[in-house]
């Protein structure tokens, strides 16, 4: 015990000295060492994770350093990307980023007041994937043509857009846009493609039902002609062959020129086809408009449901014309006859002067031919319906001052003329055309003549002598027995064999003027006003007389025709009487019995110009009211009508020209064509005059001013 209490006696006697020592020591900088213990060591070992990827939108994990030693405080350069925060007092490093930015290098530094340490750290921050990415399905194309573009809808930044399988033959996905366009080749069954969109910040995809099926549409492409302020109809016919539409058709227009309406028509389907209506617009501006349509296809009249076949593309060209409208060129095709169409031998285009040619058009084949010169209108200005052309193998034959002029279909190029200045009272007279020959009534008073040229070369075939006054006519017609016409002093009807001898001359006929007979396999017709006249084709006895209880004789002129219908039927009346007071006093049509001798109807107006006719429908333009009538040949009753579309067009200048689908006539504006189905109009041109269809399908255009000739086929 003493031992071990002396010892700790020692250790307490010696603490004093210890430290006294220890006090130098720290007054003397410890041992030698030179260092400064005043604060803490700097920090060392400063790391982050890295690299980091981080995305647009998504707050990241915090991300905390690691570090030795002691750090008071952290920095970084360059600043970090947007949204993202470094803790200065932890060093670490927060946020959510707000932009995208490219991999970078970022220098943090961990400090504290000894001293520091950095660390690189490398940063990117990608976009947000895209999301919600679709399409229209199911979709259908329509083999072998242009599809209407389907475009993706899609949230979020895409930098491309690529396909599995390869999409249908002649479809593809545009990379960069995701749009499906193109023009398939083949058709083939639905089949489901992958689309993905990506960006670099990952990917969506969609699947896409595609199918290629066969619809026909007719036509392929549209082109029109039509009057400034006016709209004409097109017809598109589509035809599914393959496939069915679903429910009810229902379709509209997208066009980015403005030449036509937005608005579309579907037609009940019939034999599996569907007829859908548009129109040109009546206010798009006079202009040549080329493009493509978009005819959109929808389950509902909103258009608000596509079908699965959503919509064609429907190329076009629509000329929306004014008077003052450049012409539009010439297309000088080749001519070649339609089958079975007769050519514009005389007045009204045929010997029963029905103004009917038996063929079907397309008015989206019509194009401009050629302008020829000016037609000047022979004699006394007051006679404006001696200027009308015939046509025959290729060639039209017009009468214009004094003269006969032959004019190549082709071209307008000069064939031939002759020349009647030389007459004593010399004056012309439309002609007619038949068998090779071309007959003409010429002259006035003593130097009044048949002529009748070769139409080949214009060699005179014969002058025959007639008698008149200071009269005109129409074209002679030219029947199986011979050439007949007006003429007389007194009036009357003149027949000449095909050789030039004269059969006969009827002088009990009324005298009037501006009328030429009809013929048909038995007898001569004329109407003169007060009678329809029925004559023996060789002889000129009169057959029957009906006289016409409405005819009142204020102008001594008929100017126009009978026309002959089916056996048994004609028609007739005093169109000269139509000009009249303004219509004030009008005008009787009238249909005749030519087998009793009796008058069957009559329909009072004011009809300025012979009707048409065919298959028991007469087409008579009416200018009180202003339209256009389809009236039945048995009994006058009216079957349909159509008025023209503008306020200026005030009355009718032609007369009507019929074909198998459509009619055309002139009114004092502008020169329309009407289908006779729909009772549309579906073509139009800025011009005013007489109309003839030649056999070459060339449609020609007949006034003071340049003779026009318009392709039709």
């Amino acid at each position: 015990m003493q031992s071990k209490l002396v010892v700790r006696r020692r250790a307490l006697a010696a603490q004093p000295f210890l430290l006294f020592a220890l006090f130098l020591l720290v007054s003397c900088g410890g041992g030698g060492g030179g260092g400064n213990s005043s604060g803490p060591a700097p920090p060392t070992a400063l790391s982050y994770a890295t690299p980091q990827s981080y995305i647009v939108g998504v707050a990241i994990a915090p991300l905390s350093p690691s570090v030795s030693g002691t750090a008071t405080s952290y920095a970084a350069s360059p600043a970090l990307p947007a949204g993202l925060s470094l803790n200065a007092s932890t060093g670490v490093i927060s946020g959510t980023p707000t932009a995208t930015a490219a991999s970078a290098a970022y220098v943090v530094t961990a400090s504290n007041s000894s001293g520091s340490t950095t660390f690189t750290l490398t940063l990117t921050v990608l976009p947000h994937p895209p999301t919600a990415l679709s399409y229209p399905t199911p979709t259908l194309f329509a083999v072998n043509q242009p599809i209407v573009p389907i475009n993706p809808t899609v949230q979020g930044m895409v930098t491309s857009y690529s396909v599995a399988p390869a999409l249908p033959a002649g479809v593809a996905l545009d990379s960069s846009s995701g749009t499906i366009s193109g023009t398939p080749t083949a058709t083939q069954a639905a089949t489901t493609y992958k689309v993905t969109a990506s960006n670099t910040g990952g990917s969506t995809w969609a699947d896409v039902s595609i199918g290629v099926v066969t619809l026909t549409v007719t036509p392929g492409k549209v082109a029109r002609m039509a009057v400034g302020g006016t709209s004409v109809t097109i017809v598109l016919t589509l035809t599914p062959i393959d496939f069915s539409f679903s429910g009810t058709l229902y379709a509209s227009v997208v066009d980015a020129t403005g030449a036509f309406a937005s608005s579309a028509t579907v037609a009940a389907p019939a034999a599996g086809s569907y007829a859908v209506s548009l129109t040109t617009s009546s206010t798009a501006s006079a202009s040549q408009y080329t493009g493509s349509l978009v005819l959109n296809l929808c389950s509902d009249a909103a258009c608000g449901t596509p079908q699965p076949l959503h919509a064609i593309v429907v190329p076009f060209g629509v000329n929306i014309l004014t008077s003052a409208s450049a012409w539009l060129g010439n297309n000088l095709t080749t001519l070649t006859s339609w089958a079975g169409a007769a050519d514009w031998t005389t007045y009204q285009g045929n010997a029963a002067h029905t103004g009917y040619v038996d063929v079907t058009l397309d008015p989206n084949q019509f194009t401009t031919r050629w302008q020829g010169p000016a037609i000047s209108q022979s004699g006394d200005a007051y006679y404006t319906d001696n200027a009308t052309l015939v046509t025959s193998n290729g060639v039209l034959f017009i009468p214009s001052g004094l003269a006969l002029y032959a004019r190549n279909e082709s071209d307008g190029s000069l064939v031939w003329s002759y020349d009647v200045s030389g007459l004593q009272f010399p004056s012309v007279n439309p002609p007619a055309v038949a068998n090779g020959a071309v007959y003409m009534a010429a002259g006035q008073q003593s130097s009044t003549y048949m002529f009748a040229f070769n139409a080949s070369d214009g060699s005179l075939l014969f002058q025959s002598p007639m008698s008149s006054q200071w009269e005109h006519y129409l074209a002679p017609v030219v029947g199986a027995s011979g050439v007949y016409t007006d003429a007389g002093e007194y009036g009357g009807m003149y027949g000449f064999n095909t050789a030039g001898t004269q059969l006969f001359f009827d002088g009990s006929l009324m005298q009037t003027d501006e009328w030429t007979p009809a013929v048909d396999a038995s007898y001569v017709y004329a109407y003169t006003g007060n009678d329809l006249w029925i004559l023996n084709p060789v002889s000129g006895a009169t057959v029957l007389q009906i006289p016409d209880p409405t005819f009142t004789n204020f102008v001594y002129e008929v100017a126009g025709s009978v026309v002959l219908g089916d056996p048994g039927y004609a028609f007739a009346a005093n169109y000269a009487n139509s000009n009249l007071s303004g219509c004030g006093i009008g005008n009787t049509l009238l249909g005749f019995n030519t087998t009793l001798g009796t008058i069957r109807w009559q329909v009072a107006g004011c009809y300025p110009s012979t009707p048409a006719y065919n298959a028991g429908l007469l087409y008579v333009a009416n200018d009180n009211p202003v339209q256009l009538e389809v009236r039945s040949a048995t009994d006058g009753s009216l079957q349909w009508s159509w008025t023209p579309p503008l306020a200026a067009d005030t009355r009718f200048d032609s007369e009507v020209l019929l074909t198998q689908n459509m009619a055309f006539v002139s009114t004092n504006n502008a020169i329309y064509g009407i289908d006779i189905t729909t009772h549309k109009t579906i073509w139009g041109y800025p011009f005013v005059g007489r109309l003839a269809l030649s056999a070459n399908g060339v449609l020609y255009l007949q006034n003071a001013g340049p003779l026009t000739a318009i392709n039709v086929k």
